[in-house]
């Protein structure tokens, strides 16, 4: 799993990377069935655009988080 946004950004590039070439393979498809062909391609269409929404998404997080039990006052 990815421990950084760098990480999670090139697992996720990855997977858009994935789909895209898939998709067109599926676009390009002369021989294969035309409605089962389009919907495959839009089911990957909306996984590329979940992951392009995730991508950069991590604001900032601290380095170390402060105990925060009752006894650490």
């Amino acid at each position: 799993m990815a421990t950084n946004v760098t990480e999670k950004d090139k697992a996720l590039q990855e997977v858009i990377d994935f789909c895209t070439n898939w998709s067109k393979a599926l676009y390009d498809d002369k021989e294969g069935n035309c409605y089962e062909n389009f919907l495959q391609a839009d089911a990957l269409l909306r996984v590329i655009c979940k992951c392009l929404s995730m991508l950069g998404y991590g604001g900032s997080m601290p380095s170390e988080v402060p105990n925060q039990s009752e006894d650490a006052k």
